[in-house]
């Protein structure tokens, strides 16, 4: 289960000190018929030897046991290792919702380390603290990771702001798509109020298909249609959370499974994937303000799992970045659960 956006503001303004925040031009306007303000580092790094991006990936005929047994023994240099690269994400264009912190905001970091064009979008006009720290980061290595505010929940901006993204981002297209915004309510189910229940499906649910429906528009336009989209789910889209009343939220996340199954076998002839991740209990800044409000659900939810312990947030980078890439190119329709062994009891 994992906590995307709920109390993000208090909780980033509490979770780093202020002295951190790096000092930054202002944000980057851009002019198009459908104009957004993308906010980015704009100054120049200030070192010179840095990290480079890895390369492209290979091609599908120079990986594997058939390009070994195809390669001439006697030519050193037809000899390489490639299942590294087979990870890149270089040259491609990323989409992720909710990417102001928490996981959202390490799924995009990881995207750009593999070579990706990083767009975080959530709904603060601005991003947070802990957003600016890791662009600076990016900008050090010449990296590329932009915010953009918009709402998952509004259709035509979702739309509009995919469109914007094509255009900015200098590859003309959009290759990769993580739905990742999300909100929690606890309520008894006996006296839940409606607008609550209906608030949660509209992020968690209805918004996560407007993302993925914006992003494989966007796609389907492409002179080479293909794509990798991810929807995050939740462990608890599958099981019911032991004493935590979280039935919208559960409901939700088990009807974006459904969704992710439909969308996969509706565009994957169009050589769009859909997949889903499914975290467990997982630390981030957020869900460390629940935690310390609840300290009683440390113990309970690390002993929830084989492993003993919550997830760290980076636990879920490499998942994502297998998803995102070539390496996993033959799976569609997919729900990769990230629990620690939750379910296995």
């Amino acid at each position: 289960m994992s906590f995307l956006r709920t109390a993000a503001s208090r909780s980033l303004r509490t979770a780093l000190p202020r002295a951190a925040v790096p000092r930054v031009a202002a944000p980057r306007v851009a002019t198009a018929s459908n104009s957004f303000v993308t906010w980015a580092p704009t100054s120049e790094p200030k070192v010179s030897a840095v990290q480079q991006n890895p390369g492209p990936p290979p091609p599908p005929e120079n990986i594997g046991v058939d390009a070994v047994l195809r390669q001439n023994p006697n030519d050193p240099e037809a000899h390489t290792t490639t299942i590294f690269s087979e990870f890149s994400l270089a040259g491609k264009t990323a989409v992720v919702t909710g990417g102001n912190g928490g996981l959202g905001l390490e799924m995009a970091l990881a995207f750009v380390e593999a070579g990706a064009h990083v767009y975080a979008i959530d709904v603060p006009e601005m991003p947070g603290e802990e957003f600016k720290i890791v662009a600076e980061h990016c900008r050090i290595m010449s990296r590329d990771l932009k915010y953009i505010s918009a709402s998952v929940t509004d259709d035509k901006e979702i739309n509009d702001v995919m469109e914007f993204i094509v255009g900015d981002s200098g590859t003309g297209t959009l290759d990769i798509c993580v739905a990742a915004a999300g909100i929690l309510g606890t309520h008894d189910a006996l006296v839940y109020p409606v607008e609550d229940f209906k608030k949660i499906f509209d992020v968690n649910t209805t918004g996560v298909f407007l993302t993925a429906r914006a992003a494989a528009r966007q796609m389907y336009k492409q002179k080479e249609v293909k794509g990798s989209i991810i929807l995050i789910a939740s462990m608890s889209g599958s099981i019911v959370n032991r004493d935590h009343h979280w039935v919208a939220y559960n409901a939700s996340k088990s009807a974006v499974l459904q969704m992710g199954r439909n969308l996969a076998a509706e565009w994957g002839p169009h050589d769009i994937r859909v997949n889903c991740i499914s975290p467990g209990h997982i630390r981030t800044r957020m869900t460390s303000v629940y935690l310390d409000e609840n300290p009683h659900l440390l113990a309970k939810w690390s002993g929830s799992n084989p492993l003993g312990r919550i997830g760290r947030s980076a636990e879920m980078r490499g998942v994502a970045v297998w998803l995102a890439s070539p390496a996993s190119s033959f799976c569609n329709g997919s729900d990769v659960i990230v629990s620690g062994g939750h379910q296995i009891w």
